[in-house]
């Protein structure tokens, strides 16, 4: 019997329109062969309770996490599964959840070799502003040297064989911490070039597979040329014909919104009001609902919210 797969992503206080085409889209195409993890803190019970409905897996993120940032502390998280159920699973992908969707799914066989899965932005280190400085100011300007004219890799998805995926978290987490480095304000993207490209991960034995726009499975979208649209198909590059099975950063783009809002949404949920008295999960409420034009759920969601129960101060368009 083949083992499943494993995705995994952090999803805090969020609300779930923000969160909606990820969970939808990945229950959908992944479902079937992937166990989904949510590590969660700080959401309504709607969204809870919209997660709960595509058997998503939900993990409460410990208190002791809340004086760091998520971006990283989730690989704490991370490897508190794999350390329990990593031979469980063939491939595992952590990702982030408010700014990706699937169109086709993330595995699709199982895998034939150890491998890290990198996704490879269309810009150099030296033409990004942020991943320019974030070199430079954690790890000095000999290795931003080094490195510079090398292409951006994105943290954000990062994916591979379960045993390769447990070896590259403990190493992040060991150059996390390592006081020989700079902490600065995002650490692990620049962190996970460095290790790449000076080959600290994999581990030995590994390979590397870099996803690029014209012909990986993961695509991060940065910029109107990384991309096209025809029907219900996103294809990368903009004149090219792949289709890759998970799109990155696409909320960056006003024009895929209405796409998104198409293809990777719910289709008029119907919602229990009875299951709710709690004034986030109306805010919630009416705030998915207006985006996603359900005028009459808006409504009804803000005149309860109005007179549920709440802290001083507190705003509903916020």
């Amino acid at each position: 019997m083949s083992k499943k797969n494993l995705i995994m992503g952090v999803t805090k206080h969020y609300w779930w329109y923000k969160i909606e085409p990820f969970y939808v889209s990945c229950a959908k195409q992944n479902g079937e062969n992937c166990d989904i993890v949510a590590f969660t803190k700080d959401l309504s019970a709607y969204t809870m309770d919209k997660l709960r409905e595509y058997h998503i897996h939900c993990v409460e993120i410990p208190d002791r996490y809340e004086k760091e940032g998520p971006i990283d502390y989730r690989y704490g998280l991370y490897i508190n599964i794999l350390n329990k159920k990593r031979q469980d699973y063939d491939q595992v992908l952590f990702c982030d959840t408010r700014d990706v969707f699937f169109q086709r799914p993330m595995f699709g066989s199982a895998s034939e070799e150890p491998y890290l899965g990198v996704a490879v932005e269309s810009g150099r280190i030296s033409e990004d502003e942020w991943n320019r400085r974030w070199m430079q100011e954690r790890f000095g300007m000999d290795q931003y040297e080094a490195n510079k004219d090398k292409y951006v890799l994105c943290a954000g998805t990062i994916w591979g064989s379960s045993d390769i995926i447990y070896s590259f978290c403990n190493s992040m987490i060991d150059n996390l911490s390592d006081p020989a480095f700079n902490f600065i304000d995002i650490n692990d993207q620049t962190s996970y070039q460095y290790m790449v490209y000076n080959k600290i991960v994999p581990a030995d034995g590994a390979a590397v597979h870099f996803s690029e726009l014209k012909n990986g499975p993961v695509a991060t979208i940065g910029h109107k040329e990384d991309y096209h649209v025809t029907g219900d198909i996103l294809y990368c590059p903009e004149n090219g014909e792949n289709i890759p099975s998970l799109i990155h950063q696409w909320d960056r783009h006003k024009e895929l919104y209405g796409f998104v809002r198409k293809y990777h949404r719910e289709k008029h949920p119907r919602i229990q009001w009875k299951r709710y008295n709690d004034y986030l999960s109306f805010k919630d409420i009416a705030l998915s609902s207006y985006h996603d034009g359900h005028i009459l759920n808006m409504l009804i969601a803000t005149i309860k919210y109005l007179l549920a129960k709440k802290p001083a101060g507190e705003k509903l368009w916020k």
